[in-house]
């Protein structure tokens, strides 16, 4: 069923579709995660809105070089992630400078 949807839409993805009731195939909602297709059926797909990114601050040290009311300077450490993504969604440098800078973070 992975394969019938295209490369954009991996397994799991298409897994949790399936439990979430958002894919029929020939007007039948699939109700088991391993189902093969069959030549001529007709797969629907109900895809959710993506919900929104909304980092939060973090209590993350910061090696802060400069700062004053329009620019900050940071000795970023390597290995720290820059922004929240695809397995890291906490303990980024973004997280860090929005504990840090609060309202005031453009």
């Amino acid at each position: 069923l992975a394969a019938a949807l295209g490369p954009d839409m991996s397994r799991s993805r298409v897994q949790m579709l399936i439990r979430q009731g958002a894919v029929v195939i020939d007007g039948k909602p699939v109700d088991e995660t391993k189902r093969k297709m069959s030549a001529g059926e007709n797969v629907s797909v109900a895809m959710p809105e993506p919900e929104p990114a909304q980092p939060q601050g973090e209590n993350i040290a910061l090696d802060v070089l400069y700062e004053d009311d329009e620019l900050i300077v940071i000795n970023k450490p390597a290995g720290l992630v820059v922004h929240p993504g695809a397995g890291n969604w906490s303990g980024t440098l973004v997280n860090a400078l929005i504990h840090h800078c609060g309202d005031s973070l453009s």
